[in-house]
C-alpha cells in the first residue's frame, strides 16, 4: 500500500504541523521544488540526494510521483494552482516559514518566469538561483534571443519575423522550405494547437496557419526547418555564473524522442564533444546568463551544429546524467546561490544513458507504429539494442521505488486512453 502525501487545506497551517518543524528550522539552506508531478522535479530531487540538504516537495496533484521520494518532506496542497494570486501568495507563505532562506527550484516555464516577473516578492523568502527577468525574457522570447544571435553571428537556423501577414507577405519570395512556424513564448501555442512547432513545405498553408497565430495573439517566427531526426539533436547542459562564465557542464545527445519531430527525450546518452561545449560555453557568455541552462542544437547536412532553443531552467535527463558524470547542474546552483565557491568542472564520464523507461519501451515496440511514426518503429530487441549502457531511469530507483510506482500507473492510464480515443476515430 502507498502511504498518501498529507493534503493541507490551509496554508498556514503548515507552521504549525510538527512534521515540518525539523525543515523549517534546519540550519542548512533548505530546497523548496515545485511540481513533482513529471521527470524534471524528481531529477532535481535525485540530484540532491546524498548532500544532507532539506528538500520541500510541493504539488497540487495527489498522485505526483515526487512526494512519494523518500528523500524529500512532501507537501501536498490541493488549490495551491487555482491562480496565480494564490499559487503567489501560498508560495510566499511557504516560503515565510523558514529559518534559513532557502533555494527554490521551480521547474515549469509559467512558475518560474512568474517568479522572476514578481521577484521583490519571491526574494524577500527565497534564493533564485538564476539570472533576473530582464535577462532570461531576453532567452525564452526566441523573437528577441534569434534577432540577438543573428546580429552576433552565431548558428542559428535562417529566421524570418513576422508580426502581420503583410510583414509575412513582403518575405514570401525569400521563404526557403522546408520551414516551420514556433511561437516566441511556447506555452500558448501548445494549449491551442498541441504542438510545439508546425512544419510547411510551401506558402499558402504557411499563410493560413501564420493567420490563425495571428488571431490567436500568438506571436510566431518562421524558421527554416533542419532536416533529419532526434538522433541529430545534440544538449549541452550547464550551469553558469553572472557573467555567463560556466561552472558546470555537460553533452549529451538524444537518442529517442517522442514526437520523433518536435518533441521529448525518451532515451539520452551523455558524449565527450568538445567543439559542443565551447558553442554552448560561447552562448552564455554572449548571453551573460546566470543558472541552469538546456541549450538544444541539431546538426544540418553539412554536419554543422544550428541551435535551436535554450531553456533556463532544469531538465529531466540532462541534470540526472550530468550528475551521473560528476557534473552535477542542481548542485551547482545549491551551492552558488548559498554562497559557496564553486571551482569550474565538467563530466568525465561518457556513453552513461537515461531513460523513461516504460514510456521509451511503449513508443519504441509499439507506440511509434500505431501513432503515425513507422519509420521509428524499434521492436522488442532493437530497443534492447538501444539501451545498452543504460544507468538510470527517470522515476525509479532502487533506493527510492515509490516515486515510480506511482508514476507508471498513471502512465498506463494515460496510454490505454490514447489507444482508445485511435479506435473510437477509425470506428467513424
Amino acid at each position: 500500500m502507498i502511504k498518501r502525501p498529507v493534503n493541507y487545506d490551509s496554508i498556514s497551517g503548515l507552521s504549525k504541523d510538527p512534521r515540518l518543524q525539523d525543515i523549517f528550522n534546519s540550519s542548512v539552506p533548505p530546497v523548496v521544488v515545485f511540481p513533482v508531478s513529471h521527470a524534471v522535479g524528481l531529477s532535481v530531487i535525485r540530484t540532491l540526494e546524498g548532500h544532507d540538504i532539506p528538500i520541500l516537495a510541493v504539488d497540487f496533484k495527489e498522485q505526483a510521483a515526487g512526494l512519494y521520494s523518500r528523500h524529500v518532506v512532501p507537501v501536498l496542497i490541493p488549490h495551491l494552482y487555482d491562480s496565480e494570486d494564490i499559487f503567489t501568495e501560498g508560495m510566499l507563505t511557504i516560503g515565510s516559514f523558514f529559518k534559513k532562506k532557502p533555494v527554490l527550484f521551480l521547474v515549469d516555464d509559467e512558475d518560474l518566469f512568474l517568479s522572476l516577473k514578481r521577484a521583490g516578492e519571491f526574494e524577500k523568502y527565497y534564493r533564485l538561483p538564476l539570472s533576473p527577468w530582464p535577462i532570461v525574457e531576453t532567452i525564452v522570447d526566441k523573437g528577441k534571443l534569434y534577432r540577438n544571435l543573428q546580429g552576433k553571428g552565431y548558428p542559428i537556423p535562417t529566421t524570418w519575423f513576422f508580426s502581420s501577414l503583410l510583414e509575412l507577405d513582403a518575405q514570401k519570395d525569400k521563404i526557403l522550405y522546408p520551414v516551420i512556424i514556433k511561437p516566441t513564448f511556447s506555452t500558448t501555442f501548445r494549449r491551442i494547437f498541441g504542438v510545439k512547432a508546425k512544419q510547411f513545405d510551401s506558402y499558402e498553408p504557411l499563410r493560413k496557419f501564420a493567420d490563425e497565430t495571428l488571431e490567436a495573439g500568438i506571436e510566431c517566427i518562421v524558421q527554416e526547418f533542419i532536416p533529419g531526426g532526434g538522433d541529430l539533436l545534440y544538449t549541452f547542459a550547464a550551469y553558469s555564473d553572472d557573467d555567463g562564465n560556466t561552472l558546470s557542464a555537460f553533452t549529451g545527445r538524444k537518442v529517442h524522442q517522442y514526437p520523433p519531430d518536435f518533441g521529448t527525450c525518451r532515451l539520452g546518452v551523455s558524449i565527450d564533444h568538445p567543439e559542443l561545449e565551447q558553442l554552448g560555453r560561447r552562448l552564455l557568455k554572449i548571453l551573460q546568463y546566470r543558472g541552469i541552462s538546456l541549450t538544444e542544437y541539431k546538426k544540418d547536412p553539412q554536419g554543422n551544429f544550428r541551435l535551436i532553443e535554450i531553456n533556463p531552467r532544469p531538465g529531466d535527463w540532462p541534470e540526472r546524467l550530468a550528475q551521473l558524470c560528476n557534473a552535477n547542474l542542481v548542485l551547482t546552483a545549491y551551492r552558488d546561490s548559498i554562497g559557496s565557491r564553486v571551482m569550474p568542472h565538467r563530466l568525465n564520464r561518457f556513453g552513461v544513458k537515461w531513460a523513461n523507461i516504460p514510456e521509451d519501451f511503449y513508443y519504441c515496440v509499439r507506440g511509434y507504429r500505431l501513432l503515425g511514426y513507422p519509420h521509428e518503429h524499434r521492436g522488442f530487441f532493437g530497443w534492447l539494442k538501444d539501451i545498452r549502457g543504460l544507468e538510470t531511469d527517470a522515476f525509479f530507483s532502487w533506493t527510492d521505488p515509490l516515486p515510480a510506482f506511482v508514476r507508471v500507473r498513471g502512465m498506463f492510464r494515460d496510454f490505454r486512453e490514447r489507444e482508445m480515443k485511435i479506435k473510437r476515430s477509425e470506428s467513424k
